[in-house]
Order: C-alpha cells, then structure tokens, then sequence
C-alpha cells in the first residue's frame, strides 16, 4: 500500500498498474493549472509533492490528475464537458483539488497589446505614482466577472453530478511570486510576469508591489468563490514562500522559475494542504 499521483491518461490505460498501490483510503481528483500539473517534465506539482508526504505517515491515497500545466479557467470550462465530467461521473471522491485563476490574470497581463488588457501602457506616460496605477481598474473588474462565471459553471457541474454533489472542493490560493526573467523553458514556457511588465513598460521601481496587488486580487476572487459556496474550503497558500532574487534567471528561494515552487516550496505548500484536508 502507498500513496501515488496519476495522470487521468495513465490511469486509463494502466488501472492495473495503479491498483497494486492500493487498496486506497482516500481518492481525489485534482483539477487545473500548472500547480495541479507540472510547468515542465522536470519541475514537479503539488500533487505529486502530496503523494510523497502522504506516503511519509504511512497512507494509502490516490490523486488522479485531470489538470493541464497554462490551462486558464476558461480552457478548463471550455474542456469541462468531455474531461471534468466525464471523471465526475465515475466514482465520488473523497475531495477535489482545484487551482485555477492565476494563469487568467496573467494572460490579462501579458498577451493583449500594450494598455489593452489588464495593465496600462506606461511607455510614453509619465511614471506611475505607485503599483496600484499601473492596472487598468475596468479591466480587472471584466476579468474577476468573467471568471467567476466560468467558476460558477465548474462548481455547478460538480453540485449537479450524481456522484459528487456532496464532494468538498479545496481551492488553492497560489502565493506571490517575484516578476523575474527565470522562465520554465527558454523560448517556450515563460517567463510570465516578467514579459508582461517588460511589454506595457512598467517601471521596475513597482514590480514587487505590482505583483503582490495581482496576487493579491487572485486570492480576493478565489475567496469570494468559497464565500459563494458549500464546502468550497480555502488553502492557506500564501505568504509561505521565501521570495526569489529578481536578478536570478533560475531556480532561487522556494521558486524553481518566475511563478512555480521547486522543491523545497513545494514541501511548504504541502504542509498547508495537509492541514486542510481529512488526516
């Protein structure tokens, strides 16, 4: 008997394989974003860090992982269908893992042209006066809307399903990063935060505080969420971390790159889930 994380995918074609690790005394479902997931082969998750402390007091649970690294809610929305429900409906589980929100705020951010989506376009104004200047107040407000309509439609499907209408859903709160040029991998994956600034010209002066605002509203939604609610239960994920150095391109305090954990952060996230999930 042994804890073990598991892609929905494995899980289908080597069920077998998995079994040998039970019988199981928990099952849960892990759903959304790069902390569900993993941000490169490499880089590990929270479910796979859970795993491994599960296994430390001797239990014996499975996480199966439905969650896709860059997802942003909307996307997990728009698979909901033929991915969320279909795992809905083959068993209830003693818990659903859910990460999502943070990958929204930062392709806001990032991805619209410069002033057009959650930041202002500070290249040819005169400097902000402070952090709070540098976002675009209406375009955060249509963010959190929008997001928690599409929130809205994942805790229906999961209130409305047969199986587990009664199911507790954990939400993860993230913790703040630091806005750094440590991308997951060059070229392809990141860096996150540190693109978007560069691009709407946000002076470097605002970065921490700018970042620590966007997190900041991240937890705000995600609380609103569990306010809105039954059994929706907060993780106490923030404030956990010890921040990188904004100069380092790489891994640096507990973060593996701009806005992932490496192992020692992942350990610490762990201890927060722990004391919010059944021991």
């Amino acid at each position: 008997m042994a804890s073990i994380s598991v892609s929905g995918a494995r899980l289908l074609v080597n069920d077998r394989e998995v079994q040998r690790y039970g019988p199981f005394q928990r099952t849960y479902l892990a759903e959304g974003d790069s902390w569900m997931d993993m941000s490169a082969w490499d880089q590990g998750s929270l479910p796979e860090y859970l795993a491994r402390d599960f296994n430390r007091d001797g239990r014996s649970n499975l996480i199966i992982k439905i969650a896709t690294a860059g997802h942003t809610l909307t996307r997990i929305v728009d698979m909901m269908n033929s991915d969320l429900v279909w795992w809905l409906r083959q068993q209830t589980y003693d818990g659903i893992l859910f990460s999502a929100g943070g990958n929204d705020f930062i392709d806001a951010a990032r991805d619209p042209r410069p002033g057009e989506g959650l930041l202002v376009d500070c290249r040819s104004i005169a400097p902000p006066s402070d952090a709070k200047s540098c976002i675009r107040p209406a375009a955060l407000a249509a963010l959190v809307r929008y997001l928690n309509i599409n929130f809205a439609a994942i805790y229906n499907a999961i209130r409305t399903s047969s199986r587990n209408a009664a199911t507790k859903i954990y939400l993860n709160c993230y913790d703040t990063p630091t806005a750094r040029d440590a991308p997951a991998i060059r070229g392809l994956s990141g860096p996150w935060l540190y693109a978007a600034y560069v691009k709407n010209g946000i002076p470097t002066q605002h970065w921490a505080n700018l970042t620590a605002l966007l997190f900041a509203e991240i937890e705000k939604t995600v609380d609103g969420w569990a306010a809105n609610g039954t059994d929706l239960h907060l993780v106490a994920t923030t404030g956990l971390l010890t921040a990188a150095d904004p100069t380092s391109t790489a891994d640096s305090g507990d973060w593996i790159n701009e806005i992932h954990p490496n192992p020692a952060g992942w350990r610490k996230q762990v201890k927060a889930w722990r004391g919010t999930l059944p021991p």
